[in-house]
């Protein structure tokens, strides 16, 4: 038989915040959204693209690599959250999505954040000309277009 040590109330509270226990201490793991038919973008942004560059030509194999710059955001709160693509024959529209500053952010920098990224369409893309429009909030959209050719 094993002695007995009976623990003060201060020893059991101790000995909780030391190791942890109950349901609310220790971490807590991120549980991903269900899948939507269309992505939430509430609380969301646009980038301000000022530049799009793709090559002139590629083949229907090839993958589109799109780089996009401009500016994130005006200060060092805003992130680049995602870039979302909508694909229909002959085109498609990239939308490089931020997320702006939230009540929890703390002090921002007063420098502004720039988009500098790159963005991969994956194949496989018809012959014939291929447009790309990147929508602006408040400005005309930025395009440009792709010749598709039949791979060699």
């Amino acid at each position: 038989m094993s002695p007995q040590f009976p623990l003060s109330p201060i020893a059991a509270l101790a000995g909780l915040l030391l190791f942890g226990g109950g349901g609310g201490c220790g971490s807590t793991a991120y549980t991903a959204p269900p899948p939507s038919s269309k992505p939430d973008t509430t609380g969301l942004d646009t980038a301000r693209v000022a530049q799009v560059d793709v090559p002139a030509r590629i083949a229907t194999s090839d993958t589109l690599r799109v780089h996009l710059s401009g500016t994130v955001g005006p200060n060092g709160c805003y992130t680049l959250a995602r870039i979302e693509a909508v694909r229909a024959p002959g085109r498609v529209t990239v939308t490089p999505l931020v997320q702006p500053p939230t009540a929890d952010d703390q002090a921002c920098t007063m420098a502004v954040v720039p988009l500098d990224t790159t963005y991969a369409i994956a194949p496989p893309f018809e012959p014939g000309p291929f447009a790309l429009t990147i929508p602006q909030p408040s400005r005309p959209a930025v395009t440009a277009s792709v010749e598709v050719t039949d791979d060699p």
